[in-house]
This record gives structure tokens, C-alpha cells and sequence, in this order.
């Protein structure tokens, strides 16, 4: 049976049926699916917090994956390679081109791809509902927003087929400003509503192209090396599982041997009677010991950096850093140009995190700004100064 999979946070949905997340695995949930309504084709749809979605308008350069892999890296929020994003092109009037973005984290598409292999899964497609939703507003001239409010409840600013973002966390009123500004608006843009019963997802799924140019289809990729390499570790994992009950057989049968030989007198034979026992002096080592240098958990913090350099796009780029180094929430932002930076922090936050985020960006000299308070969103705020 052929069906649409919608994949969020904490849900997936398939053929009218509704999976928790929260206390079982995808791959057990992926099973399920398999068992009970015989799925062994699918096209997967990733809900907001399981993609990232995005566009950019395309300059000179020839449109190839490598290319347009270069300018994504500085547009999305988590480190990607060729196998974690895909793109197509998309001309909004004669002679102006630009690239929809798309991209999942790495450890999710592993997940899902060894899921959908050891379940038995075809996948024909994976895309995103910003994508599709997107698709709603070919022909149209101006940006539009889609307010849609299905499995999952989001904003998608779109043109002509075009998801320029899609996003939860944002009021209307921002995201009216953020279209004008963006697209040179005098009027806050068109809200069109939209409902899980006013669309069909799954009609929509199945109409998007799995085949053709690069440029022209998005469809993010199965892991198949990832898949092959996990198999190899199960497989691997049994041998050495059956080597370590082996092992163990023969450990209790010597000593089981032993202890019948010591109480049957046996050993008693074939020795010296009375013989003192040897006594070798014990000699204490002395012990140097160099301390391994402290581990600092980045993961809890969430960081906003606000560029005030003057230079188009530093603040993403000191992103991508301080993602790659452990850190998962990190928002970016302009501020007034200014030529010291500043870093400020919560009260709470060890001296050591700190200390590890400045060590991180060398290229600034970061003076101790004020403190933040306990109630504010984020734990560090970083000023990049000219």
C-alpha cells in the first residue's frame, strides 16, 4: 500500500491514524505502520521543526548541487553537507531567479533512513509542508501569507510557488512587517487560512515530481550508507555477543574442573608438601596523573548573536560555528553598528561556558556587557562590534 507519512516533533500521522513520538522510536513507529496498514510505500512529508525551509535569490554563478551547497551553508541554522539539503529553482518573473532551500538535520535523516530500510519501506519522496503549501500561490505576482492550521499550526510567506519562510514562532503583526520590508510591500501582505479539511495533503504529495532535473524537484535523500553500516554494527554486535557466551561456557567449565579437583584432593599430588609459600615484595608505583581537560555542555543554552560589524551575513556565519561547536539554540539578528563588541550573560551561566563562546569567536574583542536577567529568553547575547 502506497501512503503519505507527516512527520513533526512529536507526532506522525499516516491513512487517518495518529502515532506519539514521545515514548517509542520512529523505527518502532515506522513498524507499526508496516503492521497494521500494510505501508510498504510512502512519500514523507516533514512537518516545520524537522526542516528547515528557505529562499535566495540566485546570482551568476552556474546552478549546480556544490554551488548552491556553498551559499545554503550560510543561510541555514545547523551545520549540512550535499545529503542533508535539497534545492530546485524557481523564476518568479523573466530573467529572475531564485533557489527554494530545503534541509533536515543530519542525525534525523540517519534515523529515518534506517527506520524505513529495517521496516521495509519504500520512500519515494521527502518533502516539506512549506514546500507544498508554497505551491498554492503559483501565478501570484505578490508575496501572500499562508496561515495554516492542520496537523501543526504555521505561518508561510510564499510568491509564485516560492516559500520565502515558514515558521510557528512569530506574531502577525511581525510577520506583515517582515514581508513588507522583505519584499518591498506598501500594504501588509494577502493571510489566506487554511484548514486540515480545506486541504488534501495527500492529493498534493503525490502530484510533486520524483523525477527529472535537479533544479526542477526536491526531494531530500535516503541514507543508504548510513542504513548499510548499521546493519554491518547489528550483525557485528551478535557475533561478538555469541563470542562473549562462548567465553563465559568455558570460564565456568575450567573452574567447575577445579573446584572438583581441590575437593577430590587431586591437586594435593602432584605438589610439594609443606612447602612455604613465596613471598615477592610489593612494590607501590608512583602515580602521575594529568587531569583531562573539563568537557563544557553547550547544548542547554540558548545564545542570540546580533551583528553590528557592518558586514552582510557575519552574525550566520558565527552561527554555524557555535552550532558546530555543541551549542543547539542560536538566534541572529542586526543591531546598531558599533565598534566594541560585548558579550552579556545570565547569572547562572559558568564562568567556563563563557569563557568557551569567547574562545570561539577570537576574531572579536568582546568587553563584559551587562548582566541579563533570569527572566529574559536567552542565557548569552552576543554584539559583534566593528
Amino acid at each position: 500500500m502506497k501512503a503519505v507519512i507527516y512527520i513533526t516533533k512529536n507526532k506522525v500521522w499516516a491513512e487517518g491514524r495518529e502515532y506519539d513520538l514521545g515514548k517509542q522510536s520512529l523505527e518502532t513507529v515506522l513498524g507499526r505502520l508496516k503492521k497494521e496498514i500494510k505501508v510498504d510505500e510512502a512519500r514523507i512529508v516533514l512537518g516545520n521543526e524537522m526542516a528547515y525551509v528557505t529562499s535566495v535569490k540566485a546570482g551568476d554563478e552556474l546552478l549546480n548541487k556544490n554551488n548552491v551547497l556553498r551559499l545554503a551553508r550560510s543561510w541555514m541554522p545547523f551545520p549540512i553537507d550535499s545529503e542533508c539539503f535539497d534545492w530546485k529553482e524557481i523564476e518568479l518573473v523573466p530573467g529572475e531567479k531564485w533557489l527554494q532551500l530545503i534541509a533536515s538535520e543530519r542525525y534525523f535523516l540517519e534515523d529515518l533512513s534506517v527506520a524505513v530500510v529495517k521496516n521495509g519501506i519504500k520512500v519515494e519522496l521527502i518533502t516539506t509542508i512549506g514546500v507544498l503549501l508554497a505551491e498554492k500561490t503559483k501565478g501570484r505576482e505578490a508575496p501572500v501569507v499562508l496561515k495554516w492550521a492542520g496537523k501543526e499550526k504555521l505561518f508561510v510567506v510564499a510568491i509564485n510557488g516560492l516559500a520565502d519562510l515558514v515558521t510557528a514562532d512569530i506574531s502577525e503583526d511581525d510577520l506583515a512587517v517582515y514581508t513588507k520590508q522583505k519584499w518591498g510591500l506598501a500594504v501588509n501582505p494577502e493571510v489566506i487560512n487554511y484548514s486540515e479539511k480545506d486541504l488534501n495533503v495527500a492529493a498534493m504529495t503525490f502530484a510533486e515530481k520524483t523525477e527529472g532535473e535537479d533544479k526542477l524537484i526536491i526531494n531530500l535523500p535516503i541514507l543508504r550508507d548510513v542504513v548499510t553500516g548499521e546493519m554491518e554494527k547489528t550483525e557485528e554486535k551478535k557475533k561478538t555477543s555469541l563470542w562473549l557466551i562462548y567465553a563465559v561456557f568455558i570460564v565456568l567449565a575450567v573452574m567447575a574442573t577445579g573446584l572438583t579437583a581441590w575437593k577430590t584432593g587431586i591437586l594435593g599430588r602432584f605438589g610439594p608438601a609443606n612447602k612455604e609459600p613465596e613471598i615477592t615484595p610489593m612494590v607501590t608505583p608512583s602515580l602521575s596523573i594529568t587531569p583531562e581537560p573539563t568537557e563544557v555542555d553547550l547544548s542547554s543554552y540558548k545564545v542570540q548573536v546580533l551583528n553590528g560589524s557592518g558586514m552582510k551575513g557575519e552574525a550566520a556565519r558565527i552561527k554555524i560555528d557555535l552550532l558546530e561547536a555543541g551549542l543547539k539554540s542560536v538566534d541572529v539578528g542586526n543591531t546598531t553598528a558599533t565598534r566594541e563588541g560585548q558579550i552579556k550573560t545570565k547569572q547562572d551561566v559558568p564562568l567556563v561556558v563563557k569563557e568557551k563562546i569567547e574562545l570561539l569567536m577570537t576574531k572579536y574583542e568582546l568587553r563584559q556587557g551587562g548582566q541579563l536577567k533570569n527572566g529574559e529568553k536567552y542565557d548569552i547575547v552576543v554584539v559583534i562590534g566593528k
